[in-house]
């Protein structure tokens, strides 16, 4: 496929930023923990009692997600073939200027001048016209990226209810707690690209090819994180969604 190296996006909208809303305190986080702590140490048999394990203090962290949204339109030359039914007798096919043997059930090409042996329940032969197709090809489709830069799946819910009303303010307040990935807005746009065109061939001549941002988001998800101690000084570190509560 012959394209750019990197495809460009020809349009990119403000990145949106998203704090979403706190719903537990660390006191809750210890109230969860209360109940799971032993799950960190061991396997069901060989578990530390509960008051053999210390936790400490819940930490709270805001961990970033990135979102992309964008479509991708491209007009290309394909070589291809169309394999069409005719009959047995036929030794080859001329459409225009252009002569085509037939393919015989063999899967090899009947020499031309030379009858072929007409075999029991043989009624029809296979001609293959070999073609170039111009073709467009739109695709819209999006990503999630965790604080790492991998893709990954989102379920949280965005609604203006779930979010923080100014985002920024707790960033601020957070700045010492606060994950996002390396990755540079290009390389975020490029991951998007790659997702998009992956399911095209590889031997296309392309004529035009155009890459749109529509949307760009990033979201930050707050998670509690803490140590967990057993009597054996064995530390467990707990990820708790500050959300839901659950052990992550």
């Amino acid at each position: 496929m012959t394209h750019e190296k990197n495809l460009k996006p020809s349009n990119i909208p403000s990145k949106q930023t998203i704090v979403l809303r706190t719903k537990l305190l660390p006191q809750d986080i210890l109230n969860i923990l209360e109940k799971k702590k032993t799950s960190l140490f061991g396997s069901t048999l060989r578990r530390p009692k509960s008051s053999d394990v210390t936790v400490e203090t819940p930490e709270l962290y805001l961990e970033q997600f990135v979102f992309v949204l964008g479509h991708y339109e491209i007009d290309f030359d394909r070589d291809t073939s169309y394999f069409i039914k005719v009959d047995p007798d036929v030794v080859k096919v001329t459409i225009g200027t252009k002569t085509f043997p037939i393919l015989n059930k063999s899967g090899v090409w009947k020499k031309f001048g030379k009858k072929m042996k007409e075999g029991v329940g043989i009624t029809k032969q296979d001609l293959e016209i070999k073609v170039s197709e111009n073709a467009v090809k739109s695709m819209t489709d999006s990503l999630y990226l965790d604080n790492n830069g991998l893709e990954t799946a989102f379920s949280y819910s965005t609604n203006s209810d779930a979010v923080e009303n100014y985002a920024q303010k707790i960033l601020d307040v957070n700045k010492g707690h606060i994950r996002t990935n390396n990755l540079t807005d290009d390389d975020i746009f490029s991951k998007l690209a790659h997702k998009l065109k992956d399911s095209l061939k590889h031997d296309l001549k392309i004529n035009r090819e155009e890459y749109v941002v529509t949307e760009f988001r990033e979201i930050f998800v707050p998670i509690y994180e803490t140590k967990c101690y057993d009597n054996k000084n064995k530390v467990a570190v707990a990820r708790i969604d500050a959300i839901t509560g659950k052990l992550i």
